[in-house]
């Protein structure tokens, strides 16, 4: 009964769950807003998440990175424009990408042309958006919370996200667990949040590809492909990064 509810935790469970907590507690004690955003963008809650999942790569991977930025900007369009308070704001967003979530898995046409054409549609979209965004910092800010109570609050968050991993499939990998954590935790500069997104969207379909091809052509073990995964993740995040950075201070000067 337990496990069809979703409540039992694999070994990689567990560790997704410290992962996701950790770095959800460093989010929540820096003050720079961007710096939060990066906690949301970088993959290492998705690599554990593919590795607790143990699906290959595929298009719902790549169809769940689109929909974090989806998730991202309803979070902040509800809490700033809507006037929602952001606890049901983050809710709704959950929400919406579980639905959604939900209602694609069974139809996504199956075959490496999708999966490629939806990886090329992430890329054109984080391009663009990374282009047309303005840059304008939001407040610095950090919890005042003490961290014995901040990391279990956040535990518990996480531990109740984690009880839909089953129920999405290969949508869990990208599952806003961590950004739904710096949603809250940057309440007051969403938009950096959202700043941040483009460049998971530029730099994560050509890890997604690679992390494919590796699994499905030469079998790799999942922990060597993810760690291909990062590697190239990393050297193209990275320069996006400092040059999100720069146009950040660039616009403060102005």
């Amino acid at each position: 009964m337990w496990e069809s509810l979703n409540f039992h935790f694999s070994f990689y469970d567990w560790l997704l769950v410290i992962m996701v907590t950790a770095l959800g507690t460093l989010s929540a004690y820096l003050k720079d807003p961007q710096l939060k955003a990066v906690t949301a963008t970088i993959p290492i809650p998705f690599g554990f998440a593919y590795i607790a999942v143990g699906l290959p790569i595929g298009a719902a991977n790549a169809i769940s990175g689109f929909m974090c930025m989806l998730y991202a900007n309803a979070v902040r369009l509800l809490h700033y424009k809507a006037k929602v308070p952001i606890v049901p704001s983050i809710v709704i967003g959950l929400a919406g990408f579980v639905l959604l979530g939900t209602f694609l898995m069974p139809r996504l046409p199956e075959g490496e042309m999708f999966f490629i054409g939806v990886c090329a549609f992430d890329f054109v979209v984080g391009v663009v958006m990374f282009q047309k965004q303005k840059y304008q910092s939001g407040v610095r800010y950090k919890t005042p919370l003490p961290v014995y109570i901040k990391a279990p609050a956040i535990a518990g968050v996480v531990g109740g996200l984690m009880l839909i991993k089953q129920f999405m499939g290969g949508f869990c990998t990208s599952f806003p667990m961590m950004n739904s954590i710096v949603s809250y935790e940057s309440r007051f500069s969403l938009a950096d949040q959202c700043r941040q997104l483009p460049l998971f969207l530029i730099a994560a379909p050509f890890m997604f590809l690679e992390m494919h091809f590796i699994e499905t052509r030469l079998g790799w073990n999942h922990w060597l492909v993810l760690l291909s995964g990062y590697a190239l993740f990393s050297m193209i995040y990275v320069p996006l990064n400092s040059e999100l950075k720069r146009r950040n201070e660039q616009s403060k000067a102005a």
